[in-house]
């Protein structure tokens, strides 16, 4: 009886909490030249491995969540220990636009964007929904792609942007073509991202925390598809290579 209360609860909550929906932003175009900064990637090491499953599997939500938010259904649930999670809420799979952040250990509802305006590159495309998210210090870091050839968006996909939670205002836009993988990381004064599809270059990014600027990147065998941070190593799953890399400087 307990549970059903708390569910009960989460979504009465989930139906009046405060929506920003973040006007339409610039789409910048791909990065032409990268000026590495004293900061690098450097690669410690990397092994082959056979291709996996290309099925995308995505985290299960919490019990608790809220089943809809605004019309939308939830599609998964992004972690980030100790206490955030975010979830993610679209028409389907991949449509992915409102973004609610809640707290694991008291189960409140924190904050929601909607992220409709990101979805659609001039010209057109695919759906471009949310993949990923970190918060960090009042900001809102998060990967909006569509797994697909970059010329099916005519080279607007795949970007990380920064919103701030308190102002409720977009901070800054990467170039394109720097994330669809599944996960970023955040270093320190960094994010570390991934970009790759099929017969396009396989990089990973270095981008600048305070304005999304590509400090570097670092071609690698084949589509990163998760990058995570294990103390001073960024290890990397590909397509069909695990790498190892560090940052110098």
């Amino acid at each position: 009886m307990l549970g059903c209360l708390c569910f009960a609860t989460i979504a009465i909550a989930s139906s009046t909490l405060d929506v920003t929906k973040l006007p339409r932003p610039e789409f910048p175009a791909p990065v032409t030249d990268v000026q590495p900064t004293r900061v690098r990637l450097a690669l410690v090491s990397s092994r082959y491995h056979s291709p996996a499953d290309p099925t995308r599997v995505l985290p299960d939500p919490a019990p608790w969540a809220p089943p809809r938010f605004h019309g939308a259904d939830l599609q998964f649930a992004i972690r980030q220990p100790p206490a955030l999670v975010f979830f993610v809420y679209g028409r389907d799979g991949s449509s992915g636009r409102y973004l609610v952040a809640a707290n694991v250990h008291t189960r409140q509802l924190r904050y929601a964007f909607d992220f409709v305006n990101f979805a659609h590159a001039p010209g057109g495309g695919d759906f471009q929904q949310v993949v990923w998210a970190r918060e960090s210090e009042g900001v809102l870091y998060v990967e909006s792609a569509h797994s697909t050839y970059a010329t099916a968006t005519g080279g607007l996909n795949a970007y990380v942007t920064a919103v701030d939670i308190v102002k409720r205002r977009t901070l800054w836009r990467s170039p394109a073509l720097v994330a669809n993988a599944r996960t970023f990381v955040l270093a320190e004064g960094y994010l570390v991202t991934g970009y790759g599809f099929t017969r396009e270059d396989d990089f990973l990014y270095l981008l600048d925390r305070p304005n999304g600027h590509v400090a570097d990147r670092l071609l690698v065998p084949s589509a990163p598809e998760f990058v995570r941070l294990r103390r001073d190593r960024l290890h990397v799953r590909t397509y069909d290579h695990d790498v190892v890399e560090r940052l110098t400087g």
